[in-house]
């Protein structure tokens, strides 16, 4: 069984592993098992490694820290369902394609989506779905 009570996102993921979790207390709860992480945030996140060395050094560092959680072929039907809604409400340019699969996937297994990007508001807006705003000025 799964103890994540949040799906971290590519916005807070990226700083959270560059170091600055201790300094909001997000250290403590990926100790705890309460932070998970899903293969499309990966990819992303590992879209951006410099080198060979820099990509398994971060897939190593992540697997140690956060639990995991698939995506499965639901969230792409509720992220197809999300950006029609955003798209009536004129929104639809505010979450890309890996943001509405994300936010699917924390809707979908009932975890608070853990994020630093202020399109989540948008998605929420839609779904209803708990989020997490990482770091300082939660919101702002």
């Amino acid at each position: 069984m799964n103890a994540a009570q949040f799906l971290i996102d590519t916005s807070a993921l990226a700083r959270f592993m560059h170091g600055d979790a201790e300094q909001y207390g997000w250290d403590q709860a990926a100790a705890a098992g309460l932070i998970a992480v899903c293969p499309i945030t990966e990819l992303e996140l590992f879209y951006s490694s410099r080198s060979a060395v820099d990509r398994e050094q971060g897939i190593e560092d992540m697997r140690l820290v956060f639990g995991w959680v698939p995506v499965d072929d639901r969230a792409y039907d509720r992220a197809w369902q999300v950006q029609d809604a955003l798209t009536r409400r004129g929104q639809h340019r505010s979450a890309g394609p890996v943001d509405l699969v994300v936010a699917a996937t924390a809707e979908l297994q009932g975890l608070t989506l853990l994020h630093r990007d202020r399109d989540f508001e948008c998605v929420a807006a839609v779904t209803g779905q708990a989020l997490q705003w990482y770091g300082p000025e939660a919101g702002k």
